[in-house]
């Protein structure tokens, strides 16, 4: 009878890695398929294994670009938001943890009350202020949105950290001649790695596949990303065609970089998700 609970528990483990790693698999044999093996038999193996629908999509011939120029844009994008996130919201985490200044209260408050406006309100006045600026169709526009669409989580997260950290270090580096802000790079940044590492985990999964803001303020082929090459790989209108495996295909190919990131990083995350900003 002791013996029940863990065995359950192992059974609802086992049930819900299936329902996770089911998805990913149906849609890596699907890419694979032809479009006739994928209408007549969807839950079938591939026989024969195709991979043409790779080569079609990495041609980029319905969307008008080659994919690497969707993923070099989408790379670029990705890491220069979460170059200027994370300095960001460091900064102002440990400023606002630290800090005693008139205003201190009304900005945390302030970053709260951020996050009950809904992003997709913002649309509009984005849109022409970008154009206003000279930024849409541009990867330095791209960065600023989604850093600033990510700072008031980061924010509050990582001023949570700070609140956690111990005094001591800092005092010790500034009484060995550190400023303050010496201290914050020299010490604390390197201790805080694993709150860093939280922070570019939840950021990055939703800038690499964020649809809507470049929909709006990318509209020119060779600045678009990933998303939006996705969304390219259509049926025409009216047109009797099927491009299920390659519409497979391109989901495959805009995953993989997240495989791979958290395949080769897993130690870290599990490090960072346990003692980062959310311990």
């Amino acid at each position: 009878m002791k013996r029940i609970p863990g065995a359950l528990v192992t059974v609802l483990l086992v049930a819900w890695a299936i329902v996770q790693v089911y998805p990913i698999l149906f849609m890596f044999i699907t890419s694979v398929k032809s479009d006739k093996q994928i209408l007549n038999a969807p839950f079938a193996l591939p026989d024969p294994l195709l991979l043409d629908n790779y080569a079609i999509v990495w041609a980029g011939d319905r969307v008008a670009q080659p994919f690497s120029t969707f993923f070099i844009n989408s790379f670029m994008i990705t890491l220069g938001s979460l170059a200027i996130l994370l300095f960001v919201a460091g900064l102002a985490g440990y400023s606002l943890a630290r800090g005693r200044f008139p205003g201190n209260a009304a900005t945390q408050q302030g970053f709260l009350l951020t996050l009950a406006v809904p992003v997709h309100v913002l649309i509009i006045p984005m849109y022409f202020f970008m154009g206003d600026l000279g930024l849409r169709n541009s990867h330095i526009g791209m960065m600023l949105v989604y850093a600033t669409l990510g700072l008031p989580f980061t924010i509050i997260l990582m001023r949570a950290y700070f609140l956690s950290f111990p005094h001591e270090l800092e005092e010790s580096a500034m009484l060995d001649g550190c400023s303050r802000f010496g201290a914050f790079i020299r010490v604390v940044v390197p201790v805080s790695r694993g709150a860093i590492a939280s922070m570019a985990i939840i950021n990055i999964s939703w800038i690499w596949s964020e649809l809507l803001f470049a929909l709006v303020l990318l509209d020119q082929p060779q600045v678009r990303t990933l998303p939006l090459a996705v969304a390219g790989y259509r049926p025409v209108s009216m047109a009797a065609e099927s491009v299920v495996g390659q519409q497979f295909a391109i989901m495959t190919l805009t995953a993989l970089p997240l495989f791979v990131f958290y395949f080769f990083f897993q130690q870290q995350i599990r490090k960072g998700m346990t003692a980062g900003a959310l311990r």
